[in-house]
């Protein structure tokens, strides 16, 4: 009994030496900054607001985006759309810490990427102090995966 006690307790010590440590809603909860996207290169900017009773909220842009000549969304050409697409995704819904902690999952309601419309989206979790980093598999944009970083506003 006693060993496994102590096997039990060495385990957890070792655990919380690692610096990994269970996720939950209520640690995750709040709103980040963008400081990395692969996919929409240096200085992209973006906002994540996670609730604590698990509504998000996810926009990110590149850095520097060309204003629509028009001056209205709907009047945009063939290639000042492509661009807003293609420098751009938001989507928001419900999510939940999954995996013990180690994955969170969106629960899109919407996206700009309409494929992601009412599907989940796994992601690979880690947290270390105010910086919280996802991986995303399957990309919208088709590319390889890639680490998107946040860090927690204060």
């Amino acid at each position: 009994m006693k060993r496994s006690m102590l096997a039990a307790v060495a385990v957890g010590l070792a655990f919380a030496a690692s610096g990994v440590n269970a996720q939950s809603m209520k640690t995750v909860a709040g709103t980040y900054s963008v400081t990395k996207v692969a996919a929409f290169g240096e200085g992209a900017r973006g906002q994540m607001i996670l609730t604590p009773n698990g509504y998000y909220s996810i926009v990110i842009t590149r850095a520097k985006m060309a204003p629509i000549a028009a001056g209205a969304r709907s009047k945009g050409t063939d290639a000042e759309n492509k661009a807003v697409v293609d420098g751009s995704i938001g989507h928001f819904g419900k999510y939940t810490i999954d995996d013990g902690g180690k994955a969170i999952t969106f629960h899109v309601t919407a996206a700009t990427f309409p494929n992601w419309d009412g599907k989940p989206q796994k992601r690979v979790l880690k947290v270390k102090g105010d910086t919280l980093t996802y991986t995303v598999a399957t990309p919208s944009n088709g590319g390889a995966p890639n680490d998107v970083v946040w860090k927690r506003v204060k």
